[in-house]
């Protein structure tokens, strides 16, 4: 008596279950391919923002917290309120300029107020900049220390690191301002970066 064995179906059912194994992992690649898209995607979203009063449109992100209220100090100011500590800001404000007025002028006439409301203000460095639509500007880099106001709410204080980009465009100096906590400045500035490519005045 003898045997016969059948192994042409164990093949058949190896090789499927090597390309459902395959197509599994396909399949976990491609999710976590869309997911990690989607996500950048949420991240990266901006929503557009026109003052036709001020003269200034830009597109800011979708998830922070925009102010308009800001009187004589600033048109547009944007706050990531999901930030711990120091809420990442960016800000527009415009001050109106003489005919002589330089941007040298209007820099120290901030340099001179700042230190009243900012502890230790320390101005970082001065520089010459074209923005993206070829205007010549003025960035400076600074420094100061947040702390809390409210003594019940005190906790360390943040060094804080801002920039301050001023222009001169129809009689009135426009001043952008990006702040951020120094851990993470070098982080959230491709943010800022962003920002200023949108900006038009």
């Amino acid at each position: 008596m003898g045997f016969v064995e059948i192994t042409g179906r164990e093949q058949v059912l190896i090789r499927q279950q090597r390309l459902g194994h395959f197509l599994t992992i396909l399949v976990i690649i491609l999710g976590l391919l869309y997911s990690l898209n989607l996500r950048g995607g949420v991240v990266s979203a901006t929503v557009p923002y026109t003052d036709l009063q001020a003269g200034i449109r830009v597109n800011y992100p979708a998830n922070w917290l925009l102010d308009t209220l800001g009187g004589s100090d600033y048109v547009f100011r944007v706050r990531d309120m999901s930030r711990t500590g120091f809420k990442t800001t960016l800000q527009v404000s415009l001050r109106p300029v003489s005919a002589d007025m330089t941007e040298r002028n209007v820099l120290d006439a901030l340099n001179i107020n700042r230190p009243i409301s900012l502890s230790t203000y320390d101005i970082q460095s001065v520089e010459q900049i074209m923005l993206t639509s070829e205007t010549p500007a003025t960035l400076m880099r600074y420094t100061y220390v947040d702390t809390e106001n409210n003594p019940f709410l005190e906790s360390f204080p943040i060094v804080v690191a801002g920039e301050d980009i001023l222009t001169l465009s129809g009689g009135q100096a426009i001043i952008i301002t990006f702040r951020a906590d120094a851990r993470t400045f070098d982080q959230d500035r491709a943010i800022f970066l962003q920002f200023l490519r949108t900006l038009e005045f």
